[in-house]
């Protein structure tokens, strides 16, 4: 009934593997006029790029671009007219540690849909993140 030593016995636990994305680090939030959000936010910290998405249509990219960014859609823009070749999707939220994230993507159909997309945020480091998710 003695234990063999102070040390004890090592334990051991099974994990599960897990994937953290951009979404586990933002909040949605709603901007009732983004428009005056995208200026009051500035240009410091902007960063644009240029993709290249293999969706086949446009309702499905900004479907795809919503749930892998976690943002909230603003002003309907997650809904796409019917018939469109081209669309601009904005979205916003809150990144962890409390600053504020504004994404406009800019999106056309050309044998899959190409995306500029354009990040607005009060922080350098928040912008790149976003920016950099979608590669």
């Amino acid at each position: 009934g003695e234990p063999d030593s102070d040390d004890g016995y090592d334990d051991e636990y099974q994990l599960e593997d897990i994937d953290v994305t951009v979404a586990d680090h933002v909040s949605r939030v709603m901007k009732g006029n983004f428009g005056a959000a995208w200026e009051e936010i500035g240009e410091e910290f902007e960063l644009e790029d240029t993709f290249q998405l293999p969706f086949k249509t446009m309702e499905e990219a900004v479907k795809n671009i919503v749930t892998y960014l976690g943002l909230q859609p603003c002003e309907r823009s997650d809904k796409v007219a019917e018939g469109r070749s081209s669309h601009t999707l904005l979205l916003s939220g809150m990144f962890r540690g409390g600053f504020e994230v504004l994404v406009r993507a800019k999106l056309a159909l050309s044998e899959g849909v190409a995306m500029q997309l354009t990040v607005r945020s009060q922080d350098q480091a928040v912008s790149e993140i976003m920016a950099t998710a979608v590669a």
